[in-house]
């Protein structure tokens, strides 16, 4: 499918629409494989550990019928297991996003053709895959593929060149989504439940008007003098840096995906306080919200995490993902309830240095540039979103 200039820049948008309505993932999937050249599209997790550790596809091509990818996946786990490690291993570890081919899972291709889940695949007229880690910081999470039918070919220079457009956007927006997705696996309305969420969201107008605030997002711009509203209802930034950086976050959206598969890299952190803490922000276009009856809002979203608050993470899981000490699991939990380096210290009873020594160190392993972006990138892999208890609150709040 030939798609130019203003065609691209849609199906762009399209992707970005998810970030606040993940429900739109298959509709999306069917387009960018069908741009690349391909049959269908999957996005991956791998979920559990040890012998539980199994592949999910959370969201895949509409054209695919459910219940014979769930087939498939429960029939063919191991094996495919074994390809997501394989391809995991063939991921250069840079920020961009490579697709690789099928042929790096197998030394023999007559033995690859005998395996069982590549005999159903060719049964349903998959001849060919290719698959990308879309995030490298946290693996287990965001893996693509592509199926190729016999007339596709396998995977082709033009399949990564049309691909290298679009993945990076599928990557950002697949990122930024996780609170919205958890919303949807909670209630009907996720517009109504936002809330609910302990990150700011910000729907903004193509003017730069306001749209829609959450209640954390609310309390951040009373809390900090890094927002204004100004009397026509439009948001702006106090800072001219910061004014400058969101205004070339929503002036095109070629200015989005820059990091490939390191989207938590994007965000723009605030000036830091005497504290070091600092409010992590994150843009992504907005073409249409359904719930709030806007087909044609060609605006933006905004996250903004307060590394202030205390957030819910599992350090546990974090740690092991990071191969971070007991010590520095330690240190991390003590990160996500919003304490400084000072504070930390003082709960601990180690010295300062120790404190900062520790710090330092969980930041080079994350590969993160400050703490702020460190708490972007934990509570993206391993927070639950929703305040408090989700069942309980859900009795209570008009979600729709």
């Amino acid at each position: 499918m030939a798609l130019e200039g203003d065609s691209i820049r849609g199906l762009t948008l399209e992707i970005y629409d998810t970030a606040l309505d993940p429900k739109l993932w298959p509709g999306v999937l069917d387009k960018v494989a069908n741009y690349i050249g391909a049959r269908g599209a999957f996005l991956f997790e791998l979920e559990g550990e040890g012998a539980e550790r199994r592949v999910a596809a959370p969201y895949f091509s509409s054209s695919y019928q459910p219940e014979l990818v769930l087939g498939y996946l429960a029939r063919h786990n191991t094996q495919e297991l074994q390809d997501q490690d394989k391809l995991a291993e063939h991921s250069r570890m840079s920020d961009g996003i490579e697709l690789i081919g099928e042929d790096v899972l197998f030394q023999d291709e007559t033995e690859y053709l005998a395996r069982p889940n590549v005999k159903e695949m060719l049964s349903n007229g998959i001849y060919h895959r290719a698959g990308a880690l879309l995030n490298k910081d946290y693996s287990r999470h965001g893996r693509f593929a592509l199926q190729f039918s016999r007339r596709d070919g396998a995977l082709s220079v033009e399949h990564r060149q049309r691909a290298s457009q679009l993945l990076p956007h599928v990557a950002k927006a697949l990122s930024i989504s996780r609170p919205a997705l958890q919303l949807e696996q909670r209630f009907n309305n996720i517009i109504g439940s936002l809330d609910l969420l302990q990150i700011g969201v910000c729907v903004l107008s193509k003017t730069g008007t306001i749209v829609f605030t959450n209640t954390e997002f609310n309390r951040q711009v009373e809390t900090y003098p890094i927002f204004r509203v100004t009397a026509d209802k439009k948001l702006e930034m106090t800072s001219s840096e910061l004014r400058r950086e969101l205004a070339a976050m929503r002036s095109d959206v070629a200015c989005h995906g820059r990091w490939g598969a390191r989207p938590h890299k994007e965000a723009i952190i605030t000036e830091h306080d005497v504290n070091a803490r600092a409010l992590c922000i994150e843009v992504c276009p907005l073409s249409s919200i359904d719930d709030l009856d806007e087909s044609q809002l060609e605006g933006h979203i905004i996250y903004s995490l307060d590394s202030a608050m205390s957030v819910r993470i599992d350090a546990g899981m974090v740690a092991r993902a990071f191969h971070l000490t007991q010590a520095e699991q330690d240190v991390l939990e003590h990160l996500s309830e919003g304490l400084t380096n000072s504070e930390i210290s003082h709960r601990r009873e180690k010295s300062i240095e120790t404190v900062n020594s520790q710090v330092k160190s969980i930041l080079a392993k994350t590969n993160s540039a400050n703490r702020t972006q460190l708490l972007r990138l934990v509570t993206s892999i391993s927070t639950n979103y929703v305040r408090g208890n989700a069942a309980m609150q859900a009795e209570t709040h008009q979600y729709g």
